[in-house]
């Protein structure tokens, strides 16, 4: 009990378990797929459960702290009202960078796509909801760079979990240094507007647009990650100069 007060009286010793508690059970939802040869599709499904479970966890756990979940950035987005939306906008060109360049695998079953869709659904909202949204309160006393930094580096490092999937080191080192840099954008969104909805539904967006992918596109690998961290630096560097230039005040009050 004395540990678990601890932890949630150090925002950064905080935010590290809350990752590391996501990571393992994953890892543990893909270690039980592996021993018992599941398939891809039912290896997805049994990592949507290691997902939802954490989302329950989450979601319980934000309620507690702020029914209304504003603190977290959950608010009502106003497309027609505010300018700020637009901030989104590039990344919908970003998650259709995979399927441009890749393709479309149009041998996927009708049970295949359900399972993608499901997965992805709860990747987006719990991988958001931990980074872009209890983390970033957690840390709401640090400054805005060290939340972007931080935020952004760990969701880097935890993506080397996919090293036990039984990707090579290139390709884990690669997923890293994209999600790193994506990490940076979406921190970068999230204290420019305060508003994580669009951030979920790009991050599911980009997901399931990977999954459709057409398998084939494996020997394009190099050109998507290519296309992709040069739209991120793009963006990123725009992001940076319009909250430098504006000088814009973290926001974190409901």
């Amino acid at each position: 009990m004395e540990k678990k007060s601890a932890a949630k009286g150090h925002p950064i010793l905080f935010s590290l378990m809350l990752g590391i508690v996501l990571t393992v059970l994953v890892s543990i939802a893909s270690a039980a797929a592996e021993i018992q040869k599941l398939n891809d599709t039912e290896t997805m499904l049994s990592q949507a459960v290691a997902f939802f479970i954490m989302a329950l966890i989450i979601t319980i756990y934000m309620k507690r702290k702020d029914a209304t979940l504003g603190s977290f950035g959950f608010r009502r987005v106003e497309l027609l009202k505010e300018k700020r939306v637009l901030y989104f906008i590039p990344l919908l060109i970003i998650a259709l960078v995979q399927p441009i360049v890749g393709g479309i695998n149009r041998d996927l079953a009708l049970g295949d796509i359900v399972a993608i869709l499901v997965f992805t659904m709860l990747v987006g909202y719990t991988e958001e909801t931990v980074f872009r949204g209890i983390i970033r309160e957690r840390l709401k006393e640090k400054s805005r760079l060290f939340y972007i930094v931080f935020s952004s580096v760990f969701f880097g490092i935890l993506h080397m979990a996919n090293a036990f999937g039984g990707h090579d080191v290139l390709e884990v080192l690669l997923q890293v240094a994209n999600a790193f840099l994506l990490g940076i954008i979406l921190a970068l969104l999230i204290e420019m507007t305060n508003k994580i909805i669009p951030l979920m539904v790009f991050h599911f967006l980009f997901d399931a647009f990977a999954n459709f992918t057409s398998a084939s596109a494996d020997n394009k690998q190099l050109l998507i990650i290519s296309v992709l961290d040069i739209l991120y630096l793009l963006y990123g560097a725009y992001l940076i100069s319009v909250m430098l230039r504006k000088k814009q005040p973290v926001q974190v009050a409901a």
